[in-house]
């Protein structure tokens, strides 16, 4: 049993630097709960193969980010520079898409010593505007549901 479980006993550091930045602090719950979900695929691996994190729509889902919400908010990421959204091009067989890979910018990619940290080129105003946009498009994608479901 010691060794089978050993990644339970794992931890994600997070850096105070991360944590003031302008683009953490903009994060809303949808994407916490992606990064989140992001972090427990990272440390189920060891720690060791960001860059390589596979976490389908339904894990997501499973981990509370509204099916709806997924790529408005793997985007919002991306633009935060939080994460990064891998597409594995081409590499499906009759799939409904491709698979993606996640890598994580705060924490060191495989094979790198350190992290990239796109995130720390976000300033308030950008994070803001960022923001602002994502919760215009998940408004106009809620009352689009909303008008679907009543047809």
């Amino acid at each position: 049993m010691s060794g089978k479980r050993k990644w339970l006993s794992c931890f994600m550091p997070h850096r105070l630097e991360l944590l003031i930045s302008p683009a953490w602090r903009a994060a809303p719950r949808p994407l916490r709960n992606v990064l989140e979900r992001l972090e427990i695929e990272h440390l189920r691996h060891g720690g060791f193969n960001n860059g390589e994190l596979y976490v389908s729509y339904l894990q997501f889902v499973e981990f509370g980010v509204s099916k709806r919400s997924i790529k408005p908010t793997l985007e919002l990421g991306q633009k935060l520079g939080l994460l990064e959204v891998i597409q594995e091009a081409e590499n499906h067989l009759n799939d409904i898409r491709a698979a993606n890979a996640y890598r994580l910018t705060y924490v060191p990619a495989k094979g790198k010593s350190g992290p990239t940290d796109e995130w720390k080129a976000i300033t308030e105003a950008r994070a803001q505007v960022l923001l602002e946009a994502y919760r215009t498009e998940d408004k106009a994608a809620a009352s689009a549901t909303k008008k679907k479901r009543a047809a």
